[in-house]
């Protein structure tokens, strides 16, 4: 695509040839200034030409934004011959004065909002230290174009194919926090971080803010990667599991959600969650794994005054597994209790704290109150 849009030509000396990391707080202001000069330029070339700009690609805008960059470098201390386009190799896209970075994207809608690059950042030029989003939205009447500090314009995080952030160029505008705001933590420390360490941060941030929110809702898309388990590729459905399989996953909720004993109707609701994004497995009826069958009133030798929730003999059945798993955690159950528990509740793990928590419950449910849940165990091992 052929460019013949006028260039600025007001002369400043072209001092900035480098920067040290230790001096770019120094410097922060040029570097605002310099992205100013650039959205007004994008601006006016736009108003001067909207199709061209209409007919964009992503790689075309990229090499738009470059050129707009070096034509107003003339009225900074940034240097053109120091600004080069490294995109679809690094991160980010332009590369200024070493230590200075344009992030390009683009959208077709009239839209301020779009995904935006990885959290990982595994391609990131090392000595880049400060970001700008240069952002151009082609679609509406004329093509507009808006440039930030990175890290005050990404809103979120989703997912394609891996976690990315999402674009909102009008956060500071609506009075909203950032995604870092959200996580109490600077995106400079964030970002230095190692993949597994960003990966968790985001997965205990979600996990605290629906958890907070009372929501039933767990991140499917990044499972602990501070432990060895793995989920699998494919979905399965419970009742296709193993035997052994189905026995390991029914202790490890009992363990992790005392509800199930509770008498509310949405009991079953985090259990569920859990093991899909744990284990990918789906169950069409969960409560029936735990309560089908009815009321009884002998499990394990214990004969009850009133019949009790078949929940409880399906306890019975998986105690053994129960008390080795609390005996001996594996990392993935400390840090699935941490998650579901707390991370104080989780440091204190064992056989003891999991039957207080149980006993709460118990207490909590007309059917159940008159149960002492520690005896009962020492009579089931007997």
């Amino acid at each position: 695509m052929a460019l013949f849009f006028d260039n600025i030509t007001n002369k400043a000396p072209n001092s900035l040839i480098s920067v040290r990391p230790s001096d770019a707080t120094q410097t922060d202001m040029e570097f605002a200034h310099f992205m100013r000069l650039a959205e007004s330029w994008l601006n006016d070339a736009s108003e001067t030409d909207r199709q061209i700009f209409r007919k964009c690609n992503g790689t075309e805008m990229e090499h738009i934004a470059l050129k707009a960059l070096k034509d107003v470098a003339p009225q900074t201390s940034f240097n053109a011959d120091n600004i080069k386009l490294v995109s679809g190799l690094q991160f980010p896209d332009i590369q200024a004065a070493g230590h200075f970075g344009v992030e390009v994207k683009s959208t077709k809608s009239d839209s301020w909002t779009s995904t935006g690059s990885s959290i990982v950042e595994s391609t990131r030029i090392p000595d880049v230290s400060r970001i700008y989003m240069l952002f151009a939205k082609l679609g509406g009447k004329t093509p507009e174009f808006r440039c930030r500090p990175y890290e005050q314009c990404l809103s979120n995080i989703a997912v394609t194919h891996a976690p990315r952030y999402l674009i909102d160029m009008n956060l500071a505008d609506k009075g909203e926090k950032n995604i870092f705001e959200k996580m109490s933590v600077e995106y400079d420390t964030f970002r230095l971080l190692g993949e597994k360490e960003k990966i968790n941060s985001v997965r205990k941030y979600y996990m605290r803010a629906n958890q907070t929110k009372g929501k039933y809702e767990m991140p499917w898309w990044m499972g602990d990667t501070n432990t060895e388990v793995s989920s699998s590729i494919m979905i399965r459905f419970f009742t296709d599991l193993s035997l052994c399989e189905k026995s390991d996953i029914t202790a490890r909720m009992f363990i992790l959600f005392p509800e199930l004993f509770g008498s509310k109707q949405d009991k079953y609701k985090r259990a569920a969650l859990w093991m899909c994004s744990r284990y990918s497995v789906i169950c069409s009826n969960l409560r029936d794994t735990f309560s089908a069958g009815g009321k009884v009133d002998e499990i394990g030798g214990v004969v009850f005054k009133k019949k009790k929730p078949q929940v409880l003999k399906t306890l019975y059945q998986n105690r053994t597994l129960i008390t080795e798993l609390l005996s001996n955690p594996d990392e993935a159950l400390m840090q699935d209790v941490e998650d579901h528990w707390g991370e104080n509740k989780s440091l204190s793990l064992s056989m003891s704290k999991w039957l207080c928590l149980m006993q709460q419950t118990f207490n909590e449910n007309e059917e159940l109150k008159d149960v002492d849940l520690k005896k009962l165990f020492d009579c089931w091992n007997s």
